[in-house]
């Protein structure tokens, strides 16, 4: 299963690529719609071969075993008793690693309630984290196309698509490095984790700053990846900070920073649009449209960097216990 699990990480990587490539206009206009479509439904069907193949292999590997036991037919009595001795001593060792692994449990640091969690102020550290860094990246991400026409770009539609994509890189890349580092004694403290991907994000914004269609392009790239990711890796904070057997309540008022985020965000940057706009219909043009808005987000991007300090700080002995 090991190879069939790193082939579906190498064709999710290849899809997310072939993505970001066919949103692009510049370098995809070679491909007809078509042919863009076929494309796209290789890379979806793609991993469907991977169980076909995998089926393969275990039958071969069974007629293979089978034939190495045929061989065998000729060993004495007391050979074969031996034989038979060593292989349920090995069965036994073998049983015995299994029952282990069966017996490997999620590491949580405590099993707590709502009630329980909302009086803890590590709850409160990581709510505020998720609302300064994956909140603003989504509200961002959900008034791009507004942005990118203030800004006088014609090509909404291809940087959609590459928050899109990047922000599927993001949700991919945390299961990719639990797998590389579950391969090593040492394990990803996630709140270190989220320190490194909520600082790129308040730079990002600063970044917006500037006039320039790269920085726009490169901005929403970043935010939509850091996004992702943060969003994929707070399932396993709320798991391993207050247990998993209130995870699907726990998590819920978590994320329910999400929709009191998107009211209170875009609240905000509808007012600095409005400011800056004509006086008779609303609508803005201009750099100056979302200049205060991406300041602001940014600087709350920043303060959500040290409140990660500060929760990384709090919950660095559970982790190094894990080590």
């Amino acid at each position: 299963m090991k190879a069939g699990f790193i082939s579906m990480f190498l064709i999710t990587i290849a899809t997310g690529i072939y993505a970001v490539i066919s949103s692009l206009g510049s370098i995809s206009s070679g491909l007809t719609p078509l042919q863009n479509v076929i494309g796209t439904g290789v890379f979806l069907l793609a991993p469907l071969g991977i169980p076909i193949v995998e089926k393969m292999r275990e039958n071969l590997s069974r007629k293979w075993n089978l034939n190495r036991e045929r061989r065998v037919h000729s060993f004495t009595m007391e050979e074969n008793s031996n034989g038979i001795g060593s292989l349920e001593i090995g069965a036994v060792k073998e049983g015995e690693e299994l029952d282990g692994r069966q017996v490997h449990e999620p590491c949580v640091r405590e099993e707590i309630g709502v009630k329980l969690m909302v009086t803890r102020l590590d709850f409160w550290l990581y709510f505020f984290v998720y609302f300064f860094s994956a909140t603003l990246g989504l509200v961002f991400l959900n008034n791009l196309g507004q942005i990118a026409e203030s800004r006088g770009s014609s090509r909404t539609s291809s940087l959609v698509s590459l928050s899109s994509s990047f922000g599927f890189f993001g949700r991919l890349m945390p299961s990719l490095l639990d797998y590389l580092f579950s391969r090593s004694k040492y394990m990803i403290s996630r709140p270190a984790l989220i320190v490194a991907l909520v600082a790129p994000i308040g730079g990002a914004f600063f970044l917006l700053l500037n006039p320039a269609s790269f920085s726009l392009f490169l901005g929403t790239a970043i935010i939509g990846v850091c996004t992702g990711a943060i969003t994929s890796i707070a399932v396993s904070i709320t798991t391993e900070l207050f247990g998993t057997k209130n995870f699907s309540v726990n998590h819920n008022v978590v994320v329910a920073n999400i929709s009191i985020g998107s009211f209170v965000f875009g609240y905000l940057s509808a007012i600095l649009y409005r400011k800056e706009g004509n006086q008779e219909d609303g609508r803005c043009m201009g750099m100056a449209c979302y200049r205060s808005t991406f300041v602001i987000w940014g600087s709350l991007c920043f303060l959500g960097t040290g409140l990660a300090l500060v929760l990384f700080a709090r919950t660095r002995k559970f982790y190094s216990q894990r080590s």
